[in-house]
């Protein structure tokens, strides 16, 4: 437990290979504490990237106290991420989540003894890799009418109700109108699908995730496709940018109204999926 005299926890930011860890590749950098600097410590075979922080912030309830103040946590959320870049590039990283707290060190010594086989694991997968983020977003408006146009279907459709009395075209449009949109939705699927199953044969792991609606991206278009893709860094990354870029130019060519953003590298966020069983401020 902390004491009156200390008063400090223990922030954790990441795991790397003991045999990686070096404070002359790490620099001097100030943790999200100011305070303090960024260290390691290390114990079976594995080096915790940590700094010291003061439990007037990081304590349990005051941690859930300041995460309620916006400015609190965006700067410190914004380091938290700018620093698991810059680890990034120079470690194999097993990245945590922003607010991973310990109270002293045998509880964290603990823990890398405890899931130290698991952690090693991780790290040896993700190890020369880095991730990417592909979101695929579509002008239904556009994108409808490559759908649309000389779809024979869709023809015959309106010629049969072109046919019927008023009354019952009004219910058989209403039909036409939810088979065209359904026909939109399986057109995008079928595209996003096609593009992911070339991805992944480049990929040494994907994880597709769940749209965003438009309140969330704040966009007119809707997101179509949101997945990320484990790489190896090098040949690996430059074929999946090469390939987005052909399926865009192809897009535009074509008028098809869909836009490929990719974001990356960023570490193994999605697949070093370490968790252990313990609170936000483990004792």
């Amino acid at each position: 437990m902390t004491t009156p005299e200390t008063n400090e926890l223990i922030y954790v930011y990441a795991f790397v290979p003991a045999d990686e860890a070096s404070k002359e590749k790490l620099g001097q950098l100030k943790g999200i504490d100011p305070q303090h600097e960024i260290d390691f410590y290390i114990t079976e075979g594995l080096a915790a990237v940590i700094c010291k922080v003061s439990a007037d912030d990081f304590s349990e309830d005051n941690f859930k106290r300041n995460v309620e103040d916006m400015k609190w946590l965006q700067e410190r959320a914004y380091h938290h991420h700018e620093l698991m870049n810059r680890l990034h590039q120079v470690f194999t990283v097993l990245p945590l989540k922003f607010g991973t707290i310990y109270e002293h060190n045998e509880r964290l010594s603990e823990v890398m003894k405890t899931y130290n086989s698991q952690m090693k694991v991780i790290l040896e997968e993700v190890k020369g890799k880095e991730e990417w983020n592909l979101k695929v977003f579509a002008d239904r408006d556009v994108f409808s009418k490559s759908v649309l146009e000389n779809n024979q279907v869709i023809e015959e459709k309106k010629r049969e109700i072109s046919n019927l009395s008023k009354g019952k075209q009004f219910f058989a449009r209403k039909k036409l109108d939810q088979f065209i949109n359904d026909e939109i939705q399986a057109h995008i699927k079928r595209k996003t699908e096609t593009i992911h199953e070339e991805l992944k044969k480049l990929s040494k792991n994907a994880e597709v995730k769940k749209n965003w609606d438009q309140k969330i991206t704040g966009r007119e278009d809707d997101m179509a496709w949101n997945c990320v893709y484990l790489l190896e860094t090098g040949d690996d990354v430059n074929s999946f940018k090469q390939i987005l870029r052909s399926y865009q130019e192809k897009s535009d060519e074509e008028n098809e109204g869909l836009r490929f953003e990719s974001t990356g590298p960023w570490p193994a966020y999605h697949f070093a999926n370490f968790k252990s069983k313990s609170p936000k401020v483990e004792s």
